[in-house]
């Protein structure tokens, strides 16, 4: 074997026993709980919806949308317009499982329920500068009719004759 050779072979030796040590060991640990929302609170394993007093429905952390009544009926939507879901105080529900959480609606909403005035979110609010108008006055010959002899104050009657 040639010089180069022998020195190729002892580069590519020496970086693999450097690589790959015999005692090292590593690990990772990661939890990631898929389908909590960012403004919720930590569930338990097997949880699948919240309360949400706000307004008066539910959030499915599975399908991840909120379940609300309308028109006498409990309706997924997708959002809700008009709130701050990170101003929402979202209540666990860890009481049932199935795909109606409102048969237990009468228990949360007297327990946790209480009305607030809905305030508008106000995305952006816009100033605008209205142009200023300026007003003439033209001053004006005030006319006052004299008492008694029925004349102005350039003595003319009220037909315009002097």
């Amino acid at each position: 074997m040639n010089h180069r050779t022998q020195l190729l072979a002892f580069v590519f030796g020496a970086f693999a026993a450097l690589a790959a040590p015999s005692a090292a060991h590593a690990q990772v640990g990661v939890n990631i709980q898929i389908g909590r929302p960012a403004w919720g609170p930590a569930v338990p394993q097997g949880v699948q919806y919240y309360y949400i007093p706000e307004i008066d429905g539910y959030y499915d952390l599975a399908a991840r949308n909120y379940i609300v009544q309308r028109n006498g009926g409990w309706v997924p939507v997708a959002t809700m317009p008009g709130y701050d879901p990170y101003q929402f105080h979202p209540v666990v529900v860890n009481d049932y499982r199935g795909r109606q959480p409102w048969v237990r609606y009468r228990d949360y909403h007297t327990r946790y329920y209480r009305p607030v005035a809905q305030r508008p979110v106000v995305v952006q609010q816009r100033i605008v500068e209205r142009p200023v108008v300026r007003r003439q006055v033209v001053e004006r010959q005030v006319i006052v009719k004299e008492r008694g002899r029925g004349r102005d104050d350039r003595g003319r009657d009220g037909r315009g004759r002097y």
